[in-house]
């Protein structure tokens, strides 16, 4: 199923690129245009509603003739006898009602319309119209004209693969076996419903049949016999010095022109209004414009074609000798030719760098699509380019496809490298911190987890909810350990001092904020600037600010503080009450917590102490989960 949808799509793709390629093609040879005499909607308010009485038919074909016409292509069937023809009513009255009818009054020439119009079609140039049935259709049994010097030569019409009918219908043998000659009007759209091509031959009981436009072509050319013989491309359809060049079916790519035809009235033709100049020597068709008579035949160009429309356009390509064609080995040079585009772009994309990878496949569309217009405009070979760049295309996003799958492989590789090596940088500073103080080993451990609490508590603010995302609660919980980092730079008489520092020892001591930040600082000016480093940066320098500006070292206030160091100063606050120090004994939970609510709106930011209280009993747990061994918070005082 996926295939049949991936070809009707090609198909229709393909036809709508050929479409606009034809349509730039340059004018065509010059040639008398055919003339398409039409029962229009004025011929009918002037005489009647059809089907018109025969002998009216035959006045109208007799005038074209009497112009003279070369040959006239009749685009509908007289399947019936005429029931307006005296003969005809006479005998519908006999049978229906017993009734008798006297024509003796009558002259014996105008008591049957048909043979009036058999007259007229014996004596000129005419073509009938006839229906062949492809399948199993009741159509009826006729066999019709056919040009009797039509030959297939070197092979069969099976192995050209031609339309074989099966039935046909045709006019009454009254008028069938008068005229000179007979076409079949048959026709099949493409899978959009638009009409590009026509059958030229057709095959029933080993005979070859033309079809109206071919045979009305034929007639007005004066050519008796046709020749037909496998090529190359499909078929070669000789006609006298013409050649013209059909796929295996025996189809003929029509080129369609803004006017392939003149327009006559057939109302004007039969009040004798048409010169017989616009008429001499012309290929004529007889059909229908009138709305309901006329059958639709949309073309690319003209959604409004009628089918005696497309039958002058036929006549108008034969005249012209100015064919297209598109080859039976089409598809297999498209397929070819994809196939080698495809393998080159891979292996382009594979050797080759970002701007290499980028420019073939442009070029490569490019070079298909002017090379398919010149092989159009100068040897009329509708070669499609849409595969070919379809496949290069598709080429291109499957491979970019693999080639961002794997850098973003090796991307997110690269970034777990760097993460961890930011573990391995935070852990190798807090093993730093550790030797140099030994005290804060698991503090480092603790402090992070009470960040992540209370930024996960405080998401639900709407304060803080644009600042607290699942990435920054993440780069708070990674760079917390680093906030005491500046530590490394203090010395060891006052950092390890087994007492109170005096006023002197705190100010040094006040520094490790500022010699912290100094070493991300350095980092970031060889690493450049990241959030990892930004968020480390925020709790170094403002874990020690206080909400109304009385820290250090910045003397920071309010919202002008970090958020990151907004937590972190409760964490560690928090967690250098509980803990033991060689200057003071761990305090009780509860007592740490009413110690840090009376420094609500003074040492921390209002909200952040809120949330701290909602949440107070998971720091302690937090606090016995990461306990230092030597100092178990389940012995804390209080507890």
């Amino acid at each position: 199923m996926a295939g049949l949808v991936f070809s009707d799509t090609l198909e229709r793709a393909e036809n709508i690129v050929a479409d606009l390629q034809i349509a730039q093609l340059g004018e065509p040879p010059p040639a008398p245009l055919p003339v398409v005499v039409e029962v229009d909607e004025k011929s009918l308010r002037l005489w009647g509603q059809w089907p018109w009485p025969r002998y009216l038919v035959a006045r109208l074909f007799a005038r074209i003739a009497q112009a003279g016409a070369a040959a006239v292509g009749i685009d509908t069937i007289f399947a019936e006898r005429d029931r307006t023809s005296p003969a005809e009513i006479a005998a519908a009255l006999r049978r229906d009602f017993g009734a008798e009818l006297a024509l003796d009054p009558l002259p014996e020439g105008l008591r049957d319309y048909d043979r009036i119009l058999a007259a007229t079609l014996s004596s000129g140039p005419f073509v009938l119209s006839y229906y062949f049935a492809m399948g199993q259709e009741e159509i009826g049994d006729c066999r019709p004209n056919s040009a009797g010097g039509a030959e297939l030569s070197s092979g069969s019409g099976t192995d050209l693969a031609l339309h074989q009918a099966v039935a046909a219908l045709c006019s009454i043998p009254v008028l069938r076996d008068v005229a000179a000659a007979s076409g079949f009007t048959n026709g099949r759209p493409d899978a959009d419903g638009l009409y590009r091509r026509t059958p030229l031959l057709m095959q029933w009981n080993g005979r070859l049949y033309p079809s109206l436009s071919l045979q009305t072509y034929l007639t007005a050319a004066a050519i008796s016999q046709f020749v037909a013989e496998p090529a190359l491309h499909g078929l070669n359809l000789r006609l006298g010095a013409v050649t013209v060049p059909l796929d295996p079916s025996g189809n003929l790519l029509i080129r369609f022109r803004n006017r392939s035809s003149d327009y006559l009235s057939a109302a004007d033709v039969l009040a004798g209004r048409v010169g017989a100049e616009r008429l001499r020597g012309k290929t004529v068709f007889v059909g229908f414009s009138a709305t309901g008579l006329h059958e639709y035949r949309p073309t690319p160009f003209d959604p409004d074609y009628t089918g005696v429309q497309l039958h002058a356009a036929v006549a108008d390509n034969l005249a012209r000798g100015d064919f297209l064609l598109r080859p039976a080995w089409s598809r297999l040079a498209e397929t070819l030719l994809a196939a080698v585009l495809g393998a080159a772009l891979a292996i382009v994309m594979a050797r080759a760098g970002p701007s290499a990878s980028a420019l073939f496949p442009a070029l490569g569309l490019a070079a298909v699509a002017a090379a398919s217009q010149f092989l159009l405009i100068r040897h009329r070979l509708v070669l499609s380019p849409v595969l070919p760049a379809t496949t290069l295309l598709v080429v291109l996003l499957a491979l970019s496809l693999l080639k961002f799958s794997r850098e973003y492989r090796r991307g997110q590789q690269l970034t777990r490298q760097i993460a961890d090596g930011q573990e391995a940088i935070i852990e190798g500073f807090c093993a730093m911190s550790e030797y140099r103080d030994p005290e804060t080993g698991s503090h480092i451990r603790r402090t992070q987890n009470y960040v992540k609490a209370l930024a996960l508590r405080l998401r639900q603010h709407e304060r803080f909810r644009p600042h607290l995302d699942d990435d920054t609660i993440a780069l708070m919980y990674k760079t917390a350990p680093l906030h005491d980092i500046g530590k490394i730079g203090i010395r060891d008489h006052i950092l390890l001092k087994p007492d109170r520092l005096t006023e002197e020892e705190f100010d040094i001591m006040k520094t490790h904020t500022v010699i912290g930040g100094e070493v991300v600082q350095a980092i970031g000016a060889r690493m450049g600037s990241n959030r990892f480093l930004d968020t480390a940066a925020d709790i170094i320098l403002g874990h020690q600010e206080k909400w109304d500006g009385s820290g250090y070292p910045y003397q920071l206030c309010g919202d002008d503080i970090p958020v990151a160091a907004r937590l972190m100063a409760l964490a560690d606050v928090y967690d250098a009450l509980i803990s033991r120090r060689v200057y003071k004994p761990p305090l009780p939970h509860d007592v740490a917590v009413e110690i840090i609510a009376r420094g609500r709106g003074s040492h921390f930011d209002p909200d952040v102490v809120d949330a701290f209280l909602d949440i107070h009993e998971e720091f302690h747990a937090i606090a016995v989960r990461y306990q230092d061994q030597d100092d178990p918070v389940a012995t804390l005082p209080g507890d």
